[in-house]
């Protein structure tokens, strides 16, 4: 089977890749059908030929790509993985193609519970996958190391409000932002280091990582966080993070790290790193993908 990958570029590239070296008995494309002009062309002539459309990105909207897979009765298949979400909630004039032809997944409980409001029945199927961890290494350092990932523009929806007051009431723990480099209003204690290439090296020298979204599907940042042994805080109930639902919540989630580190009994999330290895392993996410293209 020929099966074509496309939506957010940043997961569909690496799903690709995956995804060929994982599997030999079938073929795997990815376009960037979003913002590359040459790839939208390479679609009118690729769609055709392939078995299966698989989207990491959903929309009950307009969609050329959708259209001309359905057109040529291909197998079409959709992942919602948050925002997306959203805006399909705003949609006045659903697509009842999209809605009825197309087969709708998702990562998680919340999101298939909040598609379900709109008419869309979604199975759980998830991409992120990672490959088994046997250890890792633990920060040894005084003051609590907190990294937090924040897009450039959309810092409001990504929590800087929240962050930025976290960060000044807690001047004895350092907070480290990848993403943006806004400085606006930030303390000594909390650097905006922009877009970084290299996120190993952040993540081996944090002991914590925040998500703190109003609205969130999955993130890879919170399993690359669990996977790496790290506490998380998030704004989403996922088993073995810190919930928190406001910004008094990850204050005081975040002071009780502190005083844990001073004291001492502050290690590694083993629990983390035993959920990712159990439930994002490598094999056992992409048989499930190959398994639901190849049905």
């Amino acid at each position: 089977m020929r099966i074509l990958i496309v939506g957010l570029p940043l997961f569909g590239e690496r799903l690709k890749e995956d995804l060929i070296l994982f599997d030999k008995n079938n073929e795997y494309f990815f376009l960037n059908t979003y913002y590359n002009k040459w790839d939208k062309l390479r679609a009118l002539f690729l769609i055709p030929t392939v078995d299966v459309v698989y989207s990491i990105n959903g929309t009950l909207d307009k969609s050329k790509v959708f259209d001309l897979a359905l057109f040529f009765k291909k197998k079409v298949m959709m992942t919602w993985v948050g925002t997306d979400v959203l805006k399909a909630k705003k949609i006045k004039n659903i697509n009842l193609k999209f809605l009825n032809e197309i087969e709708h997944f998702c990562e998680v409980k919340w999101i298939q519970k909040e598609l379900k409001s709109i008419n869309v029945d979604a199975k759980i199927l998830n991409f992120f996958n990672f490959q088994e961890k046997k250890s890792n290494d633990w920060l040894k350092n005084e003051r609590l190391q907190i990294l937090s990932y924040i897009s450039k523009g959309r810092e409001e929806y990504y929590g800087w409000d929240a962050i930025v007051e976290v960060a000044k009431k807690t001047p004895e723990v350092d907070f480290t932002i990848v993403g943006t480099d806004l400085q606006k209003g930030t303390p000594e204690n909390m650097k905006c280091l922009g877009w970084v290439d290299n996120m190993d090296h952040f993540f081996n020298r944090c002991h914590s990582t925040i998500r703190f979204l109003d609205h969130d599907g999955l993130s890879g940042f919170v399993l690359e966080s669990l996977y790496r042994g790290k506490h998380v805080f998030y704004t989403e109930p996922l088993e073995h993070c810190t919930h928190v639902k406001n910004t008094q919540d990850l204050y005081e989630g975040v002071l009780e790290l502190s005083e844990k580190l001073k004291k001492g009994e502050l290690s590694i999330n083993t629990e983390g790193i035993h959920y990712v290895n159990t439930n994002f392993n490598r094999d056992f996410i992409l048989n499930k993908l190959v398994e639901t293209f190849t049905k």
